[in-house]
């Protein structure tokens, strides 16, 4: 069962340039359906990493969906963006990964790892 996604929400994901018109919502929205999982914010690049070759197999035409270098500010990103979209349509359809292929993590023993030091207080502790 695929859904469709915005081609901005897919070249986020794959040029790492955030294109999304709904921000990191439409990031998230795109990495929570593809993985099947749900995840807080500081999660989204280690989810991105692992489901960008997932992507381009689904689209290899991503690959080559590259922001020329000339592009310098954001109105030339927003016209090469609308040339994009001409060159390869505003929607797609996105699979999600089988069941299985995606390990999910807990969020708050993925951020301890990322800062050792962060003072955590867990729902469970509070008052």
């Amino acid at each position: 069962m695929s859904r469709r996604f915005h081609l901005g929400d897919l070249l986020s994901l794959t040029t790492g340039k955030l294109l999304s018109s709904n921000g990191y919502a439409g990031i998230q929205a795109l990495v929570e359906y593809v993985t099947g999982q749900a995840h807080l914010t500081h999660q989204l690049s280690r989810a991105v990493e692992e489901i960008r070759p997932f992507l381009l197999q689904q689209h290899p035409w991503l690959a080559d969906a590259n922001i020329p270098r000339d592009v310098g500010d954001r109105f030339d990103l927003l016209r090469w963006f609308t040339w994009a979209k001409e060159e390869w349509g505003e929607w797609h359809q996105v699979e999600p990964m089988p069941f299985g292929q995606y390990v999910g993590r807990d969020p708050i023993a993925e951020l301890q790892e990322m800062n050792p030091n962060a003072e955590i207080i867990r729902p469970d502790e509070l008052p």
